[in-house]
């Protein structure tokens, strides 16, 4: 999931001692049993105490908290049970035998709630695999109830079915400060059912809104989630009364209302795209009705300063989002009580985020509460003592449950609310709650506030407009002299108005004055019309040569922000000079290495985590230049403007590139940019400019090998996991000889050998299904460029007169170095002399071209997997078993 747990899908093990804690620094000592040593670094005059020690008792990993009637505490294992118990006094466990759990066919929740008389339950677990096991209920929202008055919950009732499950599927629960309301909370995997659609705070006519197509994500992950992504609901006690109140969220899993009584919640990074230009940390959202967070699937998430998306309270770093805790209900210092614990599961760290108001939101300070190592941190509530109680596990991980205390002076006197910022909450609340008052006035209140000097409240007005019909206010566009209110409320039109009137917007803002603006107003009037292009097409000829005398002059920008915008429209529009400017920019931002987001953990916070600390050091070290690579895959989408030296220029920058670390998909992603852009160029230049990235045909090679019988297609790694280890291959039914024809016809025999047959400039296969699992072995092939070993990996010589070339080193004299760049023509040799060669270091590009599975058909690709792992050996179970499984 990531808000659970997401950073990597290899599953780690983790255990703790028994301990009870109340100093700044400590550390667990273990048990007899050889668990591990926690290393804990706790806030002053707070007391850490183990309560629990589930896994150990068999219980499973807890993910989800709650505390019920009486002090008790009700608990959900990830994949299995709820269970219930006592709270304990301060310095007693809980015992084994006071553990129970319900007996009811419910669990595997991510999300607890006690309110109502009733636990309310978000089940996390698929349709399908429900129906298979008669004792579960599948994904939806539940409450349990004591329909007989005997003291035990017996009666499950759902109050809305989900679709959806996973780690990106149904999460947690909140209940509204005035006690009426519960609030819920989804990833993005859910589908927002109907009945909430009809009943949304925001326009439901959402959609991705990028200017050319996003590149999806290379290794498949929710390339067929579109938007809007993870959201969040409310709904009453009986679930009859549904509304749908902010989304554009990637993966939060946990909501909290502030002692203002503002909700927040905790949202997920991509880790797979750190050092891509959309990539975000993650990061504190404020949840107002209405808004949307702007994720997107791929590359096309939006960045924050879109205008028709809300920026975050506060960024953090990388991490995987669980709980969050206002600290309003605790017993603890003052100091504490305005703001959010948060917790991330991979660092074992628990932030608090304290709030500052801004304007009508807020901004963020943070600092580090508690944390330890290893301590893969699940859920947190503040218990009716005062107290914190958290769990640990997850993935069934080694799972415990503590209890942190507060044992120093709390000065009452001191713990008083902020009250800054509380007219402008209320005005925006106002805008928020538009249906309250007749459509007139709304309109008229929305229209005044659309130039108001806070972001949070324009945007309300900016929703509030939306929800009425465009013929209700349009006009008031048409005759607006405000240029902020007028670019406000011709996004509005462009959302929801009539494509007919595009011109007749157009000619409206060109009436704007460009240097009038500030750099802020500038990137709104530019979403502006890139909205108008998304939402109604290609703008008439006047209309476009208006655009491109009022914009060019100012292209290229110092703002780098501005300059993106400005960038995709001079393409969209095809504006002379634009491939040449964006050239320009990519070389310039290459050289120095400019991060659109540069905010990386410290090396003290990585070192918590053995699995993924040493990546994002890696990162850290050779962190790709993301500004260079948003024009690098906009000029992908250029198919006019190009020179030869311009497209020489291009192709030879992804050398460099691909030298930086970015996350898992980014070699990936950045290879299918590549592929892009090569099928722009000319079919008569294809094999110069697939030379010069290094890409060789195998030639008169291949000329006896059987070639592939397809169709083909551009496969994701995600897609073929799917076929050759899902449901369509539980019974194998190819043979030796398929696996033979199918490792000719994808040219894997020109490189590597298998049985003593097949070239040898790169690894033997014969053994690969001992040194590889299935995964793994699915994305060497898929994404070559991911992981190259120094064994085989190619010399990249840089030469004197600005080109790149790669190859394998044959030999070497005192003036000259041959070479053999295509692995798969040994008989196709270059002479470098080496007065030309500036220097030279191992190449980032694989010898083993990308793409090699597109050429086969499912089933091809499928007699190749059992080919490699049975290591062509007709004697092995996958062809006597007939089963890929």
């Amino acid at each position: 999931m990531k808000g659970f747990f997401s950073i990597s899908i290899n599953i780690f093990c983790v255990v703790f001692g028994c301990l009870l804690i109340s100093c700044n620094k400590t550390k667990s000592e273990g048990d007899k049993n050889g668990t591990s040593e926690v290393q804990f670094n706790l806030p002053e005059n707070f007391i850490l105490e183990e309560l629990y020690h589930i896994s150990a008792n068999k219980q499973g990993s807890w993910v989800a908290l709650a505390e019920g009637d009486d002090k008790t505490i009700y608990a959900c294992d990830q994949r299995g049970k709820i269970y219930y118990f006592k709270m304990p006094e301060i310095g007693d466990i809980v015992q084994t035998a006071n553990v129970d759990s319900l007996n009811l066919d419910i669990g595997e929740a991510h999300g607890l709630l006690w309110a109502f008389n009733s636990l309310y339950v978000a089940v996390n677990k698929n349709w399908d695999d429900a129906i298979a096991d008669e004792s579960q209920r599948g994904s939806g929202v539940y409450r349990i109830t004591d329909s007989n008055g005997d003291g035990r919950l017996n009666d499950v009732r759902m109050l809305l079915k989900l679709e959806g499950a996973g780690e990106h599927g149904p999460h947690s629960f909140v209940l509204s400060p005035d006690g009426e309301s519960i609030y819920f909370i989804a990833g993005n995997h859910v589908i927002i059912p109907e009945r909430l659609k009809n009943n949304s705070r925001l326009p439901t006519n959402w959609g991705e809104d990028n200017l050319f197509t996003p590149y999806l994500d290379a290794r498949g992950h929710a390339t067929e989630i579109k938007a809007p992504g993870g959201w969040v609901a409310k709904f009453d006690s009986n679930g009859e009364n549904w509304e749908l109140i902010s989304a554009g969220y990637r993966n939060p899993f946990d909501l909290a209302f502030n002692r203002d009584g503002e909700l927040f919640t905790y949202d997920a990074d991509m880790e797979w795209d750190i050092g891509m230009p959309w990539y975000r940390p993650t990061r504190i959202c404020h949840v107002t009705p209405g808004s949307e967070y702007g994720w997107r699937t791929g590359s096309g998430k939006w960045p924050d300063y879109y205008p028709d998306n809300l920026p975050a309270v506060h960024n953090l770093e990388q991490g995987s989002p669980t709980a969050i805790l206002a600290g309003s209900n605790l017993k603890i210092p003052s100091k504490y009580k305005n703001g959010l614990f948060i917790m991330d599961w991979s660092f074992g760290t628990i932030y608090y985020a304290n709030l500052i108001p801004k304007g009508s939101s807020y901004s963020a300070t943070r600092e580090e509460f508690l944390s330890g190592t290893p301590l893969p941190l699940t859920d947190m509530i503040a218990g009716s003592d005062g107290n914190l109680y958290f769990a640990t596990g997850g993935r069934s991980l080694d799972s415990h449950l503590y209890r942190l205390s507060y044992d120093g002076d709390i000065i009452e006197s001191e713990n008083r609310p902020d009250d800054s910022g509380k007219e402008l909450r209320e005005l925006r609340h106002e805008l928020e709650n538009y249906s309250a008052i007749n459509p007139e006035e709304a309109i008229s209140k929305a229209w005044n506030n659309l130039d108001h000097e806070d972001r949070f409240i324009r945007y309300a007005s900016r929703i509030a407009l939306e929800n009425f019909p465009a013929e209700g206010w349009q006009e008031r566009f048409y005759s607006e002299e405000s240029p902020i209110k007028t670019i406000e409320a011709g996004i509005a039109l462009a959302r929801q108005g009539d494509k007919k009137d595009q011109d007749k917007i157009l000619k409206k803002l060109n009436q704007i004055n460009w240097e009038d603006l500030d750099e802020r107003q500038q990137v709104d009037l530019l979403r502006n019309y890139a909205l108008l292009f998304i939402r109604m097409g290609q703008p008439g000829s006047l209309s476009r040569q208006s655009l491109i005398k009022k914009f060019k002059p100012y292209f290229p920008n110092s703002n780098n922000a501005i300059n993106r915008e400005l960038a995709q429209i001079m393409l969209y529009l095809n504006v002379d000079g634009t491939v040449k400017n964006l050239s320009a920019l990519l070389e310039k931002h290459t050289a120095e290495k400019t991060n659109i987001s540069s905010q990386m953990l410290s090396e003290e916070t990585t070192l918590r985590s053995e699995q993924y600390g040493p990546l994002i050091r890696e990162v850290i070290a050779k962190m790709p230049p993301s500004e260079a690579i948003f024009y690098g895959m906009l000029l992908s989408h250029a198919t006019e403007g190009w020179n030869k030296a311009l497209r020489e220029k291009y192709f030879m920058w992804f050398y460099d590139v691909l030298s930086a670390k970015g996350g898992m998909s980014f070699k990936a992603y950045m290879e299918n940019v590549r592929l892009q852009a090569m099928s722009n160029v000319p079919d008569k230049d294809k094999a110069y400019f697939e030379e010069l990235s290094g890409v060789y045909s195998p030639g008169t090679v291949a000329e006896n090998l059987p070639q592939p019988i397809g169709p083909g297609a551009n496969y994701s790694g995600s897609t073929i996991n799917s076929f050759l280890w899902g449901d369509k291959m539980n019974d194998y039914n190819g043979t030796l000889a398929d696996g033979e024809r199918a490792y000719r016809a994808a040219l894997c025999i020109l490189c590597h050998r298998m049985r003593g047959e097949g070239g040898a400039t790169g690894p033997d296969l014969t053994q690969i299904r001992s040194k590889f699992g299935r995964y793994d072995l699915l994305y060497s092939i898929y994404s070559p460029n991911d992981d190259i070993s120094d064994q085989y990996a190619f010399t990249l010589f840089h030469l004197d007169n600005d080109k790149k070339i790669a190859g394998r080193i044959l030999s070497e004299s005192s003036d000259s170095i041959k070479i053999l760049p295509n692995p798969l023509n040994t008989s196709y040799t270059v002479q470098l002399a080496k007065s030309s060669v500036l220097k030279q270091d191992l190449s980032p590009i694989s010898p083993m071209p990308s793409g090699l599975l597109n050429r086969l058909n499912e089933k091809e690709i499928s007699d190749l997997f059992a080919y490699l792992l049975s290591g062509a050996d007709e004697s092995h179970e996958l062809y006597n078993n007939k089963n890929l499984e």
